[in-house]
């Protein structure tokens, strides 16, 4: 059984992710083929699609950016 604090924790990153790709649209719609496909994605928690193409489509460094997002 998953513990309480695990479901919460994912919850949280899932909010913080969703937070900071709606923040910096206009920084990341650039490498998306539409903005519902953009919103879609969002919408639908589905970050890893979202991280496939953007490393895909840029020499963005996702990992660091995110970084820089929270400090």
């Amino acid at each position: 059984m998953t513990h309480i604090k695990t479901i919460l924790a994912d919850i949280v990153e899932n909010a913080s992710k969703a937070k900071l790709y709606h923040q910096n649209k206009d920084i990341f719609l650039k490498y998306f083929d539409s903005v519902e496909q953009y919103e879609a994605l969002i919408s639908a928690g589905n970050f890893k699609k979202i991280d496939e193409i953007i490393k895909q489509n840029s020499s963005l460094n996702l990992d660091e950016f995110i970084i820089n997002f929270k400090n």
